[in-house]
């Protein structure tokens, strides 16, 4: 098994999410002091300071403080979620992708796994095909209907930050293969597409999964080996196209600087 992983993007990603949460804190801090501003404003009035008569602290006595502080609010929640986000994609251990990788120990060298390191975020190739993954980190109940997540409600992801969020990652991933695809088709010059599948996988212990109808598998990263080892039957391209594709990818990877680990 062959994994390839773009470490620097990932440090440039963390770096990016732990600047914008520090910037989010920061935001946030300025709305509260923006909050309490008309009680020191106050105190400058009865002790005759002559920064109470200034035009700025004027407008924000008589009511620039609550402009201040709601944009405050949801600028900074906006980017703590961005930057929590991308910490917890690219930072907290193990990340969703070094568990895919860990899931696909095993396999051998005739299987790639790619992780920013071509045109789809995560791509595998090998005897069963060519893949365009998309993880998710959701936890608890999971329930799938229609493509749609459906989860209980909980209160918490109302208030902090960083909670995982789904979204639609059946569809999200069949527009990142139909990327993949045509990138492919492009470079190898084909008439036909190259057939990328897509494929959802869930990288927390903790993930329910209750899949009633989707456009696209999902599975639990647990799952993951076994069903690429029963599609080696069916991988959906040729023995030439496959290895064609696998040297396009690899050589992409290594364009892009990443080595392949073992």
């Amino acid at each position: 098994m062959r994994i390839y992983v773009n470490e620097k993007y990932v440090t440039q990603r963390a770096k990016w999410g732990r600047r914008a949460s520090l910037i989010g804190l920061a935001v946030l801090a300025i709305g509260m002091l923006a909050a309490f501003s008309p009680n020191w404003i106050m105190r400058w009035q009865a002790e005759g300071n002559p920064m109470a008569n200034s035009p700025f602290v004027v407008w924000l006595y008589n009511g620039g403080w609550f402009s201040i502080t709601m944009m405050s609010l949801v600028i900074g929640f906006i980017l703590g979620q961005i930057g929590n986000t991308t910490i917890r994609r690219f930072v907290r251990s193990p990340r969703p992708d070094q568990i895919v990788a860990k899931a696909l120990k095993g396999f051998d060298d005739r299987n790639r796994f790619y992780a920013w390191a071509t045109p789809g975020d995560m791509v595998f190739a090998g005897p069963a095909g060519i893949y365009a993954l998309a993880l998710s980190d959701a936890t608890g109940p999971i329930t799938i209907v229609n493509d749609r997540i459906r989860r209980p409600f909980r209160w918490r992801r109302l208030f902090l930050f960083g909670q995982d969020n789904p979204g639609q990652p059946t569809l999200e991933v069949q527009l990142l293969a139909e990327k993949v695809s045509k990138w492919l088709s492009q470079q190898l010059g084909s008439s036909e597409p190259i057939p990328v599948r897509p494929l959802v996988v869930f990288t927390s212990d903790n993930a329910q999964l209750d899949v009633q109808s989707a456009s696209a598998p999902v599975l639990h990263y647990k799952q993951l080996k076994e069903y690429l080892r029963s599609q080696t039957r069916n991988p959906g391209l040729s023995k030439e196209q496959l290895k064609a594709a696998i040297e396009r990818l690899d050589k992409e990877a290594e364009a892009r600087g990443v080595k392949a680990e073992t």
